[in-house]
């Protein structure tokens, strides 16, 4: 027997969407590019795909940061606008990179 179900979830990989499949009683987890996954090794790959996506956020507020404080040398009628965002992002990327220390992979425990 063989069953799929389109699940509200993406692809760890790729991003694409996700469907359960069960074929003979086996179960996994499969995406449109054919990706697959066993329940235990969706669950690693998604953690892995939560980190990475942080640190992204992490680093990408961090150069906008970077870039509002060297732009506001060119546009000084923004500049202390510009600045006081770019010390907003800072922040924020500080508070990801908080949540980055609390963040913890699934355990099946």
């Amino acid at each position: 027997m063989h069953t799929r179900r389109t699940i509200d979830a993406t692809c760890p990989e790729c991003r694409g969407p996700l469907s359960e499949v069960v074929e003979n009683g086996v179960v996994e987890y499969r995406c449109l590019v054919e990706h697959r996954y066993s329940p235990i090794s969706v669950l690693a790959a998604h953690s892995e795909t939560e980190e990475r996506a942080l640190w992204a956020s992490a680093l990408a507020l961090e150069e906008a940061s970077v870039l509002a404080r060297e732009v506001s040398t060119h546009l000084p009628e923004s500049a202390s606008h510009l600045i006081a965002q770019g010390e907003e992002k800072k922040k924020q990327s500080a508070e990801i990179r908080d949540l980055l220390q609390r963040l913890k992979p699934f355990t099946l425990e």
